[in-house]
């Protein structure tokens, strides 16, 4: 079965250890490689990228690391993936041209 990593006990994303494609059911590793849970991926999730584990509300933090790495701009549920979309990073701005080539080259459905 495919897998994601949760990398901090107070996460609500977590990395994809495959590529997942919509529909597949997925086990969440704790960081100790322990089967926590499974979950349904509700839109494709590429290798290294983050799925919500929950429902996440529109201006709620992101976290991952147990920190809070982003500020989630537009409601999550959960299964989909968590990117540039719907994210705003509060490390690094991204230019919205990046944003949008980021979007274009993973085949992001970016829902209006």
């Amino acid at each position: 079965m495919k897998k994601f990593i949760l990398m901090g006990e107070k996460d609500i994303v977590a990395t994809a250890l495959d590529s997942m494609l919509k529909g597949d059911m997925a086990i969440v590793l704790s960081n100790d490689n322990e089967e926590m849970y499974s979950i349904k991926v509700n839109e494709n999730i590429p290798f290294g990228n983050k799925i919500a584990l929950m429902d996440i509300k529109k201006g709620e933090n992101i976290i991952k690391y147990d920190s809070v790495v982003g500020e989630c701009t537009k409601d999550i549920l959960k299964g989909k993936l968590v990117h540039v979309h719907n994210v705003r990073s509060l490390r690094v701005d991204i230019p919205q041209s990046f944003k949008n080539e980021i979007i274009k080259e993973m085949k992001i459905e970016v829902e209006v």
